[in-house]
């Protein structure tokens, strides 16, 4: 009697032991899931900031925690952020990859995810080949060169002779775009003889009567002249005060067209690590609106700055 009394106790003892390991491993998946989460938090506040190697480690050690915990939603969500943090540094191939491994999952698990990946991928893929690739200029005749030279001269006169080709161009359709906002129509004239003096002092109005849009359309306009003059630093400014304007007045229309002249800023000085990120951004707006001609021009400027 002594003997089965022991047995048993032994069993239960066994029985105490594997409950308290199933406990305790539960409780350390719980905690490698909250980590992962907060590696993934910390690491989204990074990239919101430009901090992307700090944004890249912490999105490579969540990556890694959800692989051991054998958790593909995780993977996969950890694996686009990591992507979108390496386009941003240019580190087109290794992005890739990363957006395909989490394309293969949501295929699986979320398709509506999946969907929006695939425009992502094929975004990204658009934008890396305006970065990185430059047309080899088509040979011509010198006729037709001095030909074509005459027409874009007649069509196109540039008050700034010492501003190249591409600059104008890049001017050029930063204005189609401009001109795409509502409220333009308005100030029209005044753009178009670039009377820098009238648009301060209507800026100054619409601050005092707190007319949000039209006080985003003038700091966008005369941070675009001052881009113009060349003054890059104070262009910077009136460009990102639209930008915070149009979005606390839920304007995206004009966000988006903010974020494309600051793109141009950016390149301008050579601050090129963020330039995905902007543009990638006033794209996904332009597409949301179903502004096709927006998305188009925005194109065109990627590709105009990839031959400068």
């Amino acid at each position: 009697m002594m003997f089965h009394l022991n047995l048993l106790s032994i069993f239960d003892s066994l029985r105490n032991d594997r409950s308290a390991l199933r406990h305790y491993k539960k409780k350390l998946h719980e905690y490698q899931e909250h980590e992962a989460e907060v590696l993934i938090d910390i690491g989204v506040i990074y990239l919101d900031r430009g901090e992307l190697e700090r944004a890249v480690r912490n999105f490579e050690e969540a990556l890694e925690t959800y692989r051991k915990l054998k958790f593909p939603e995780g993977v996969a969500y950890a694996s686009e952020l990591l992507g979108d943090s390496l386009m941003a540094l240019r580190e087109f191939d290794r992005a890739m990859e990363h957006y395909s491994e989490a394309l293969s999952i949501y295929s699986d698990l979320n398709p509506p995810l999946a969907e929006e990946l695939r425009e992502k991928i094929y975004e990204a893929g658009k934008i890396r080949e305006a970065l990185t690739t430059r047309e080899p200029p088509e040979e011509e005749s010198c006729e037709e060169s001095c030909e074509e030279s005459c027409e874009e001269s007649c069509e196109e006169p540039s008050e700034n002779p010492g501003l190249g080709s591409e600059t104008v161009a890049v001017f050029r359709f930063s204005d189609r775009l401009v001109e795409l906002l509502e409220g333009f129509e308005d100030y029209a004239v005044c753009w178009e003889n670039r009377d820098i003096e009238v648009l301060e002092d209507n800026l100054e109005s619409a601050r005092v009567i707190r007319d949000r849009p039209t006080e985003g359309l003038l700091n966008l306009l005369i941070g675009r002249y001052h881009l113009e003059e060349g003054e890059i630093y104070e262009a910077l400014k009136f460009i990102k005060r639209a930008t915070r304007i149009f979005r606390d007045a839920g304007d995206s229309r004009g966000a988006a067209v903010s974020l494309v002249i600051m793109g141009v800023i950016l390149f301008i000085m050579d601050e090129r690590e963020n330039l995905y990120t902007v543009f990638k951004e006033a794209l996904e707006i332009f597409r949301s609106l179903e502004m096709g001609e927006a998305e188009s021009v925005t194109m065109k400027i990627i590709n105009t700055l990839s031959k400068m």
